[in-house]
């Protein structure tokens, strides 16, 4: 956030005053129009707010342990970078498809493009094979 003194006012008759904001009250010359020693200081604060999403569906049915439909799309932080992406990640188990578009943020540099048989989809996320302590 950046704070800055915009101005100094007469706190009487808010005549403009060319006048140092960090002026003790002690050195100030009275207001050249009232005589006033009282003074308004207009403090301007400036602050950016990036504002991100991500949604996500799940088609569930009775009968099916898992959803038969995902889709989560929106604003994604990578972990290990902390570089944030978009992402588009649909799980299609009633047409045995995955799909997963991530691409960076800033410059839409696409980073990962699949499109496989979710068949196909295995080592990756939480169900890598990790190898084990030495």
């Amino acid at each position: 956030m950046s704070v800055s003194i915009d101005s100094v006012q007469c706190g009487s008759c808010k005549q403009t005053l060319d006048e140092s904001s960090s002026l003790l009250p002690k050195d100030r010359l009275p207001c050249p129009a009232c005589g006033s020693m009282i003074r308004i200081h207009n403090v301007q604060m400036k602050d950016t707010i990036t504002l991100r999403t991500k949604l996500g569906l799940k088609h569930k049915r009775p009968g099916f342990n898992k959803p038969i439909y995902e889709e989560v799309g929106g604003d994604d932080l990578h972990r290990k970078t902390g570089l944030w992406s978009r992402l588009l990640r649909v799980i299609d188990r009633q047409n045995n498809r995955y799909k997963e578009e991530i691409t960076n943020a800033e410059t839409g540099e696409v980073l990962r493009s699949v499109d496989e048989p979710l068949s196909d989809h295995r080592d990756r996320g939480s169900a890598k094979k990790r190898l084990p302590p030495e």
